[in-house]
């Protein structure tokens, strides 16, 4: 089991990029595996770009897995998602996972964009698809029912991708034959997430490889602020579970600080 931060991108405290990178950096020190952020354009007044601040985390850690989860597919032109996914990779030496979802209707609806599901469904298969053309390093011919690429050639570099949404809707596999790994969101009935439980862990993975989905794909479960028990995250390690992805963004600035710096949960 792998364990990560995962923050927000924006509020008081996380729209902040320069908190966010001293917290990947205490991260990295204390021992954490990961550090993820959300990709958000809608939300709070301050908003910090994720693929910006993670580009400043890249140049100031050198072992944490860093990337955006997720980033919303269907509101980006999947080849500039490829160049920056690119650059980003080599930037932090290989250390970057790409995360994919839908995205939320409201960061569409604000800027006049379509936001329906069908719509954000279908530019997600094919915006996935194209970026892992595009990455390939094979000369991209490409025409879908979404997207038009004609002759273009970019350096192959590997990023793992994981595919996310909301189970258990069908969203989180829709990418999942192009996917190494899934991050699996729960809703609490009131818009927060919930934590899943270890059985439903075992269903999220079995559905994810009968999706076309690697077996040794990754599993990452949100865990919530609360440190889990060894009990527990072995009742997860045993479900497939490889990342925990933990957080303590209700907490103040000072109380986070004290949560990332107790380190990992091993």
């Amino acid at each position: 089991m792998r364990f990560a931060i995962y923050v927000p991108c924006y509020g008081e405290t996380y729209g902040d990029p320069a908190v966010l990178c001293s917290l990947a950096v205490e991260a990295e020190a204390a021992g954490w595996d990961g550090f993820f952020m959300w990709d958000h354009l809608v939300a709070e007044p301050l908003v910090a770009d994720p693929w910006v601040t993670l580009g400043a985390v890249a140049a100031r850690t050198s072992r944490i897995v860093l990337g955006p989860m997720i980033t919303p597919v269907p509101r980006r032109r999947p080849w500039k998602l490829a160049v920056e996914a690119s650059t980003l990779q080599r930037l932090s030496g290989g250390r970057l996972v790409l995360g994919v979802g839908m995205g939320v209707p409201r960061d569409f609806t604000s800027f006049g964009e379509v936001s329906d599901a069908r719509s954000r469904a279908a530019r997600l298969t094919e915006g996935v698809e194209l970026v892992q053309e595009l990455l390939s390093g094979e000369p991209v011919e490409h025409r879908g029912a979404v997207f038009e690429v004609s002759g273009v050639r970019l350096a192959p570099v590997q990023v793992p991708v994981w595919t996310s949404g909301l189970w258990p809707r069908k969203v989180p596999f829709l990418a999942a034959a192009r996917s190494s790994g899934l991050f699996p969101i729960i809703q609490d009935g009131s818009g927060g997430f919930a934590v899943a439980s270890a059985e439903q862990a075992a269903v999220m993975k079995a559905e994810f490889v009968a999706a076309g989905g690697p077996v040794d794909g990754d599993l990452a479960i949100w865990g919530g602020g609360a440190r889990p028990s060894a009990a527990r995250v072995s009742e997860f390690e045993d479900a497939g579970a490889t990342w925990l992805l933990l957080d303590g963004w209700k907490a103040s600035l000072g109380e986070l600080r004290s949560y990332v710096s107790a380190g990992p949960p091993r």
